[in-house]
């Protein structure tokens, strides 16, 4: 922020003072900005949270199972940030899911399709955490698909038909 404002000081500065030697060089990653990994972890944090909430809804609340998963819970909560956990509560407490998975390019949450822009953003590997913009959950990218192998030459002669013959018709 204080490379955005260093033209001011220079500009509203009184006429008797003189320029600064140099102008702060702007730093090249902020420390704020998380990096490639922490985001990747924040997603999958956010996502572990969701299937924990999702496995306690189904259980009764004086059960053993109920109070290990909310253990559970609490230290996965500890690692996601504040403002994170907010948004995520705010829609838990109205009875919505906080994330969903992202499904065929559509959210999981509302099931409309989300736009080409975001789709795209949520492919890419340095992705970043998106909310959906009907039902305002967070966004999780789908499951990669495994690669399938293809075929092998033995299969591809064994399934492939043979071609038919023509009848030829009889000249009379």
């Amino acid at each position: 922020m204080k490379s955005c404002f260093s033209w001011v000081e220079v500009f509203h500065r009184p006429m008797t003072e003189s320029p600064p030697a140099t102008l702060p060089q702007p730093a090249t990653r902020s420390k704020r900005q998380p990096t490639m990994k922490q985001i990747a972890s924040l997603i999958e944090d956010l996502g572990q949270l969701t299937e924990l909430d999702a496995t306690k809804r189904r259980l009764d609340a004086k059960s053993a199972e109920f109070k290990k998963l909310t253990l559970e819970a609490e230290g996965v909560r500890e690692r996601l940030p504040t403002a994170i956990l907010h948004h995520y509560d705010l829609r838990v407490s109205k009875g919505r899911r906080g994330a969903a998975k992202m499904k065929n390019g559509t959210c999981g949450g509302c099931h409309l399709s989300l736009p080409s822009g975001q789709l795209s953003d949520l492919r890419r590997d340095d992705m970043a955490l998106q909310v959906c913009g009907n039902c305002s959950i967070f966004i999780l990218p789908e499951d990669p698909k495994p690669q399938e192998a293809p075929p092998s030459v033995a299969e591809e002669s064994v399934t492939k038909p043979q071609p038919r013959k023509r009848k030829i018709k009889a000249a009379t």
